[in-house]
């Protein structure tokens, strides 16, 4: 009985989507899309027509193209908006337009950076070496950690014991 009351006397924005639509995702800025379904399916199938300009070798092409993939299956399974949501199970439809879009932008970037190709360059351990010479702290965790050579110990320091108070005076 609480727990109804509680229902019923919840924000709007809190409430579960009506079964026409909902008025509003609660999310500030992002406004009700009535076409999320369409939309949805037509971003994915243009992400996975730009994923086929990254190199196929490369692992962000294989795990994005199995997400897309099976967003995108999801998507064409049903008209339900909130089953959709549940089986992505990675925010409202808005939000999964947002992320869709976003991605589908990170592609043609990265395949201009060429961020995918080898890495020619300097040794880890040049790179390492030359940081270390110009004083750049680095934590390493592949190295275990040595006690410092120049810190004082007991056998070194000459302990004096403390001042009486009338030899103070």
């Amino acid at each position: 009985m609480l727990a109804r009351m509680a229902a019923r006397l919840a924000a709007p924005a809190l409430r579960a989507p009506l079964a026409r639509g909902k008025s509003t995702t609660g999310i500030v800025g992002v406004a009700v899309e009535p076409n999320a379904k369409a939309m949805l399916s037509d971003l994915y199938t243009k992400t996975l027509a730009a994923l086929e300009t990254v190199p196929a070798g490369s692992a962000y092409r294989s795990s994005v193209t199995t997400m897309v993939t099976e967003r995108l299956s999801i998507v064409n399974g049903t008209d339900d908006l909130g089953k959709i949501e549940a089986a992505i199970g990675a925010g409202q439809v808005e939000e999964l337009l947002i992320q869709a879009t976003d991605e589908l932008a990170l592609i043609p970037v990265l395949v201009e950076a060429d961020a995918f190709a080898a890495y020619d360059g300097t040794p880890a351990s040049e790179i390492y070496g030359d940081l270390k010479r110009r004083g750049v702290a680095l934590q390493r965790h592949d190295i275990p950690m040595r006690q410092s050579q120049d810190y004082p110990v007991a056998d070194t320091v000459e302990l004096l014991a403390p001042l009486e108070d009338e030899e103070k005076k």
